[in-house]
């Protein structure tokens, strides 16, 4: 038997699969043949949806904290608690708190932001992930948009602004391939070594950079190619045009390459690319450059010098950031309401204490405990509210901290459609298994409480069928409901190039550049000099890792000349430290990482003290209100 379904993790692949059973009952899951971008094949993290359904430490039965332990319940044990608790609150709403996440995505999985919405709970501003670049990129092109994805084969030079496809995108990984089969120049930048620097972004030539300086770099090339003049026809597709190349003539070359680290060489060869008028270059935007202090600004400057040198609404050119996964969606659904206020999402610990009201918490797809920084505090400030539910299928470090725990239905057990940030496919997941044991889906959990708590919430099929009723999708298809159902996903209506001719969505149509500014690294205490880069993990999404896999020690990896220089020995145990906490790991001797950093891959838990966020300060991104995890600067320490 087979089965067409989709991967819903917060992934930008957003993978079409195909789930087979054998006459003896076993599952098998690949990608999707047919999917024009899937290809017929995943990556682990999708590949590990059977697993988690069928494992062993699954919670599949609602959950409630009877001192320091949990005991099952019934359902309508846990919905009368929680109904009883938001009743009594329903005239002071701003005391409810809800955090939503993207554990797991799709058009019905926002029905839980439509009640509490409804509710008038207060919810979060902010992001943990994408909000600095996305404000970036609507602060100068109007809003966000890339040219579709195939147009990098047609690029002459691409280049690699940090995004580590082979552990964040295997399709993006796939094209890089065959653009590199085609003579297509591939240059990258990130503050690997050359060697693993060319591996991981799959390029020729790479350029090893300090973290999170990208902006300087683009600054610099952006000074040769002012000095040596831009086009008229250019500068007349800009607001502030002259204004900002006034500004760039004041900057110091030096300076911005010894801000950055890069060789004169380097930009030399850059410099001679970008100004080259029949060269086409597409310039791809890691996701990682936001994730600092000045992650608006290093998009910006990498977005204003494709502008200024013309490789920006045209074939084979761009800035490849990505775009909203939900802008093919008509989402007036779960209009009307509003939240009494919102928290910040990268200090939430804080936000919440500081609040000192908060009486009812309800997370769902997040795994929030872990997932934000100084996750110790969180853990403490969960502690002062007076009823925490947690829609969740393990106990993780935010369920622990729970007062009652839902289990919910997991990929391949409720159906959904959803976008992606990288291609411009819809997406249908089935719902291929009956939910484990009692595990309901995340809007059966909703529906049940909205008819106790009289709040209308449309059937399923009329938020699906509203939500698909919109141009990108039904200019190319009829019935679409109908048609994903069958077919799996449904492509959609949106130009190859964006910003044309370079008409921009600003209501003048023109390109906005940055404010003429361009800040320098936030100091920091000499005591920690490092920089502590927490980055994608290639098997496992976010924190949904097994327990089993996180029964060793925490793995740093570090350049071998910054071991010695701190006296730890290669493969010992070792702490790393900030001025909020330490963590115990294994220094690994690697050559490839910056001389100033350190590596370590995110999701650990801190029940198992492998939790980055236990020791990263709540810094936020200049723009967006990101959480600007790769600021956070740490010490090495042999383990006494």
């Amino acid at each position: 038997m087979e089965y067409i379904s989709a991967c819903t993790l917060d992934c930008p692949d957003s993978c079409s699969t195909i789930i087979n059973t054998d006459e003896h009952g076993n599952y098998s899951i690949k990608g999707n043949p047919a999917h024009p971008v899937t290809q017929g094949y995943t990556c682990k993290k999708a590949k590990h949806a059977l697993s988690r359904i069928a494992s062993p430490d699954r919670i599949t039965t609602p959950l409630m904290r009877q001192g320091s332990d949990f005991i099952p319940v019934s359902w309508e044990t846990a919905l009368d608690a929680i109904t009883d608790k938001i009743e009594s609150l329903r005239a002071t709403p701003e005391r409810m708190l809800h955090l939503r996440g993207y554990g797991f995505r799709g058009i019905l999985a926002d029905a839980s932001r439509y009640f509490f919405k409804q509710l008038g709970a207060s919810a979060t501003h902010g992001a943990l992930c994408d909000n600095a670049i996305v404000e970036a990129c609507t602060l100068d092109f109007g809003e966000m948009d890339q040219n579709n994805v195939t147009e990098l084969l047609n690029a002459d030079c691409i280049i690699n602004w940090g995004r580590d496809v082979l552990r964040s995108s295997v399709h993006t990984a796939t094209l890089l391939k065959d653009a590199r089969s085609r003579n297509i120049k591939m240059i990258s930048v990130s503050p690997m070594s050359p060697e693993e620097g060319k591996r991981i972004h799959i390029s020729d030539t790479h350029i090893q950079i300090r973290p999170g300086t990208d902006r300087f770099l683009a600054a610099a090339i952006l000074k040769r190619l002012v000095d040596e003049q831009i086009s008229n026809t250019i500068l007349e597709r800009t607001a502030n045009g002259s204004e900002f190349v006034a500004f760039i003539k004041t900057l110091d070359e030096k300076n911005l390459l010894k801000a950055c680290g890069v060789e004169p060489h380097e930009l030399e060869m850059l410099t001679e690319l970008f100004s080259k008028e029949d060269v086409a270059i597409s310039n791809i935007i890691g996701w990682g450059l936001q994730r600092y202090r000045y992650g608006g600004e290093n998009v910006r400057y990498i977005n204003a010098l494709c502008m200024l040198s013309g490789n920006v609404g045209k074939k084979g050119a761009g800035s490849y950031g990505g775009f909203s996964t939900t802008r093919n969606f008509d989402s007036s659904w779960r209009s009307g309401g509003s939240n009494a206020r919102t928290l910040l999402l990268p200090n939430l610990a804080d936000e919440i204490l500081e609040a000192g009201d908060i009486e009812f918490l309800w997370c769902d797809g997040s795994n929030a405990v872990n997932q934000a920084p100084d996750a110790k505090k969180i853990a403490k400030a969960f502690r002062t509210i007076g009823m925490v539910v947690v829609v969740d299928a393990f106990m993780n470090d935010t369920a622990k901290r729970a007062d009652i725990i839902l289990p919910c239905a997991l990929i391949h057990e409720r159906e959904d459609v959803f976008g992606s940030y990288y291609h411009n496919f819809i997406q249908y997941s089935a719902k291929v298994f009956e939910p484990k044991g009692e595990a309901r889906s995340g809007y059966d959990v909703i529906h049940a409480l909205a008819d106790r708590l009289a709040i209308h919430l449309p059937a399923k099929g009329d938020i699906l069928t509203q939500a698909l009723n919109t141009e990108p999708i039904t200019s190319l298809t009829a019935n679409p409901l109908e048609t994903i159902r069958k077919q799996g996903f449904l492509p959609t209506n949106h130009p190859q190039i964006a910003f044309k001719d370079m008409q921009f969505a600003h209501a003048d149509g023109k390109y906005r550049l940055p404010d003429s500014i361009l800040h320098d690294e936030p100091t920091h205490d000499e005591n920690y000099p490092l920089s502590l880069q927490s980055l994608i993990n290639k098997d496992y999404e976010h924190s949904q890792i097994p327990a089993e896999e996180q029964q060793t020690l925490l793995k740093a990896y570090v350049h071998p000349a910054t071991l010695a220089r701190y006296s730890v020995t290669a493969e010992s145990e070792a702490e790393l430290i900030s001025p909020i906490g330490k963590i115990q790991v294994q220094a690994i001797a690697d050559t490839s990482v910056h001389p100033e950093a350190v590596i370590i891959r995110r999701g650990g838990w801190m029940m198992f003290n492998r939790c980055a966020n236990a020791i990263i300060e709540p810094h936020v991104t200049d723009l967006g209100q990101n959480a600007a995890f790769y600021s956070q600067k740490v010490k090495l320490q042999a383990l006494l």
